[in-house]
């Protein structure tokens, strides 16, 4: 799949209004038929009194009666039941998720771009509580681990569209680079106190980074994506459901599919449906490990339809899997951006 394309460029892209209170004359008394004035009778303390009582009752009850409706109908935050550690200092802990579940970091639509950190924040180590996002599903080896390494993507001298290396680590544009436009979307791998660890679009694959949780939204999602590169079968799952089941299209020998844990970056619907890359191309996070540039763009690691369904089964692929258009359909209607794909060698 040829895109981002490596160039630099980002997305195809009063007065105060008082209430007056007036002074009223003083009331005539009543006066008797002989003229004289009645004699004022002696004040109602009692029921004065006992009708401050009652106000003051009811204002009580009904302050009472709010703060319980609010603290009832507040919603759960997915980060925070707050407790103390053994020194009495304030922790926050997540609820207890299913051991499938991934999450996901949604750039906020306010972020235009993105920054994201290299190198630890500070105070990263020493932050509590420290919540790692381990998942049952094995994680594939790295092909990345077993190669030299080649030209890393971006680098400060050679930005891709919407991607860009910084001094202290990285920026991307938010949307991303694909049409139509979608937030810039991250898997998150751990997080400690106010920052994120997660996977980025980068090669060497695998890099991850921190992010502010300021900047994004968090999600989760039980869906992933598995391939098994020495059956050439695709499997997806929803929670322990397989939900779709195909033979695919894996890599050539000479631009073998990198293997590893990835995501769904963009969901990309295809101009022309019955054309090369079918209906819809799932982008992913990772980037061929054998090439360094397609068709003018980026080496991105896809997932896409096809227009030879002959060849499925087959090992022919510059490195994307390709799937039949009625799968990928399925995949791009129902699974989210930042849905995983374990790649097994």
């Amino acid at each position: 799949m040829g895109r981002p394309d490596r160039k630099e460029g980002g997305v195809e892209e009063g007065s105060e209004m008082q209430d007056s209170v007036s002074e009223s004359a003083e009331p005539l008394e009543p006066v008797t038929p002989s003229g004289q004035a009645t004699p004022e009778k002696p004040p109602p303390y009692i029921r004065v009194t006992n009708f401050r009582l009652a106000l003051v009752a009811i204002v009580g009850a009904v302050l009472i009666a709010g703060l319980l409706a609010v603290l009832i109908a507040r919603p759960e935050a997915l980060y925070p039941s707050s407790s103390k550690d053994s020194n009495g200092r304030p922790t926050t802990t997540l609820k207890e998720l299913p051991s499938d579940t991934s999450r996901i970091a949604t750039t906020k639509s306010s972020v235009k771009v993105l920054q994201v950190l290299a190198n630890k924040p500070p105070r990263w180590d020493s932050a509590k509580p420290v919540l790692l996002y381990n998942s049952t599903v094995t994680i594939p080896p790295s092909s990345q681990d077993g190669l030299d390494p080649r030209e890393p993507l971006p680098t400060t001298e050679a930005p891709i569209t919407g991607r860009r290396a910084t001094a202290e680590g990285w920026e991307f544009d938010n949307p991303g680079p694909y049409s139509p436009p979608q937030p810039f979307t991250m898997s998150v791998t751990e997080r400690r106190g106010d920052w994120l660890k997660v996977l980025l679009p980068l090669r060497p694959n695998h890099t991850e980074g921190y992010v502010s949780i300021r900047d994004v939204d968090l999600s989760t999602t039980r869906k992933r994506i598995e391939v098994d590169l020495s059956e050439n079968i695709l499997r997806a799952f929803d929670g322990d459901k397989i939900v779709a089941q195909t033979t695919v299209v894996a890599g050539a020998a000479n631009t073998q599919t990198p293997t590893g844990l990835f995501y769904v970056t963009d969901i990309v619907p295809q101009k022309n449906p019955a054309g090369a890359y079918g209906p819809f191309a799932l982008a992913t996070n990772g980037y061929s490990e054998m090439m360094d540039v397609f068709a003018t763009g980026a080496p991105v690691l896809a997932l896409h339809g096809t227009n030879a369904p002959e060849k499925l089964g087959t090992d022919v692929s510059n490195g994307c899997i390709r799937l039949p258009n009625e799968i990928v359909t399925q995949l791009a209607e129902s699974f989210p951006q930042g849905t995983p794909v374990y790649i097994q060698p």
